[in-house]
């Protein structure tokens, strides 16, 4: 028996031969015009920003996009790897918010164009201003120095000095550009009230003279009371007197 060995045999083993020159020749040529057409294409993706400024990065890649605002830029990025997913970010565009999306680059190295288009910052109308009218401070002086000072019956304050004396109260942070109403009250003296307009940021002052109670009584005590007419009362003698005289002229009379 022969002992029989296979020895594998090499795809390329035609091409070996010496008188396959021609085949070599043409596996050759066909090897080059694989490596031109790889060159051919870089896979190269092609961006149009509308408009055209900021910065544009594919994955981790990126430009700095030339073109104006009323415009549009060409940024171009190539030996971009093919057979999978590729992220587009366009970002710093003044007045335009951040763009990002994705697109797929294939194996056979086909140019790939882009177009985005950016959104404009979205401009939140601001409600209007109200405008506070402000506050101030009233300097409310009493004489006497005694009694109870209200604001607008509702914050109040008491004396605690003497009746002799003249003494104030301040009410702080009252809102101005409006009317506001002071009420005092005193044991023995008449309920004062007055207004007051308060300006800002100022101390608008308001004095207040107690009046006591007995003024106005001596007032009504001195009051002139309707007198009764004289002349009616003056009138009744002498009616009386006449009668005597006549009662007397007839008892004479009579006695003749």
């Amino acid at each position: 028996m022969h002992d029989t060995t296979l020895i594998p045999v090499s795809p390329l083993y035609p091409l070996m031969k010496p008188d396959c020159l021609l085949t070599r020749t043409l596996f050759l040529f066909a090897l080059l015009a694989l490596v031109a057409t790889a060159a051919a294409n870089p896979n190269v993706v092609q961006v149009f920003v509308h408009p055209g400024s900021g910065t544009i990065c594919v994955d981790s890649t990126c430009q700095v996009a030339v073109g104006s605002l009323s415009g549009y830029s060409s940024s171009q990025f190539a030996n971009v790897a093919g057979g999978r997913d590729h992220t587009i970010k366009v970002y710093d565009t003044d007045g335009y918010q951040d763009y990002t999306d994705q697109f797929y680059m294939d194996y056979n190295g086909d140019d790939v164009t882009l177009q985005v288009y950016l959104d404009p910052l979205t401009t939140e109308t601001a409600a209007p201003a109200t405008t506070s009218p402000g506050t101030g401070t009233v300097r409310v002086y009493v004489s006497p120095g005694l009694g109870q000072v209200c604001i607008d019956n509702r914050e109040c304050d008491t004396s605690t000095g003497a009746p002799s004396s003249t003494w104030n109260v301040d009410f702080d942070d009252v809102t101005a550009g409006t009317p506001h109403t002071i009420t005092v009250t005193a044991d023995g003296y008449q309920t004062a009230t007055t207004q007051i307009t308060v300006l800002p940021d100022q101390v608008n002052e308001a004095d207040v003279t107690l009046q006591p109670l007995s003024t106005a009584a001596e007032t009504e005590s001195t009051t002139p009371a309707p007198q009764t007419t004289r002349a009616g009362l003056d009138a009744v003698p002498i009616i009386g007197a006449l009668g005597v005289c006549c009662v007397i002229f007839l008892f004479r009379k009579n006695g003749n």
